[in-house]
C-alpha cells in the first residue's frame, strides 16, 4: 500500500489537472516532523474525492436534461421522471459538495465547470439535437439519453461503493448504485413500450 505522501500527491495532482485542486487539511507532510503521514491518517481516499467531484458534474447535467422536458415531452412517465431527477440530483449535489468541503477540496464551479473527459456525459451537440425535438420523438430520444447517462452514474457509484474509504460517501454510493440500476431497467422497459406502441 502506498504511503500518505503518494496518496495526497495523487489527489492534488489529479484534481489540479481537472481544475478542482485544493489542499486537504492536515495533508501536508511537515519537514523534519516525527513521522510521515500515511494513508491511514486520511479519512478519505482518491476514489472518494473523484466520486464526489464527478458525480456533482454528472448530477448537474442530469438536472439540465430534466429541464429540457418542459414544453417538449408529452409522455407522463417522462415528465414525472424529470421532476424526480431534478429533486434527487440537486439534493445529492449539496451532500457531495459538503464532503469535498469537509476535506477542504474545492467544489466544481457550476457557472464555469472544469474541463473533463468523463465517459457517459452528454455532449453539447446531443443537447442541441434534444432541444430540437418535441412530442414522441423527444420522449424516446430523451429516455435513451437519460438511460445511458444514468448507467454511467451507476458505474461511478459502484466503484466508490467498492473502493472508497469514507463511510458516508460509500453509503451514498451504495444507495445510488442500487437505485440507478433499478432506474435504468425501468427506463429501458418504458422505452420499449414507446417504441412498440404498446
Amino acid at each position: 500500500m502506498k504511503g500518505g505522501r503518494g496518496l495526497v500527491a495523487g489527489v492534488v495532482a489529479v484534481l489540479a489537472l481537472t481544475g478542482c485542486a485544493g489542499v486537504p487539511a492536515g495533508a501536508a507532510v511537515p519537514s523534519g516532523g516525527p513521522r510521515e503521514v500515511t494513508e491511514a491518517d486520511l479519512p478519505y481516499n482518491l476514489t472518494d474525492v473523484l466520486f464526489c467531484r464527478e458525480m456533482i458534474l454528472h448530477d448537474r447535467q442530469a438536472v439540465t436534461l430534466a429541464g429540457l422536458v418542459e414544453g417538449r415531452g408529452e409522455d407522463p412517465y417522462v415528465r414525472e421522471l424529470a421532476r424526480e431527477v431534478t429533486t434527487a440530483e440537486a439534493s445529492r449535489v449539496e451532500v457531495l459538495a459538503g464532503r469535498l468541503r469537509a476535506w477542504e477540496f474545492t467544489v466544481p464551479d457550476a457557472s464555469n465547470p472544469p474541463m473533463h473527459n468523463m465517459p457517459g456525459m452528454v455532449t453539447d451537440a446531443q443537447l442541441v439535437v434534444l432541444r430540437g425535438k418535441k412530442g414522441a420523438d423527444f420522449d424516446k430520444l430523451w429516455l435513451t439519453t437519460v438511460a445511458r447517462h444514468t448507467g454511467y452514474g451507476m458505474l461511478l457509484a459502484e466503484k466508490a461503493r467498492d473502493e472508497g474509504k469514507d463511510r458516508t460517501t460509500r453509503d451514498i454510493a451504495r444507495t445510488l448504485a442500487s437505485t440507478q440500476r433499478t432506474e435504468v431497467h425501468e427506463i429501458a422497459t418504458h422505452l420499449a413500450r414507446l417504441r412498440t406502441g404498446r
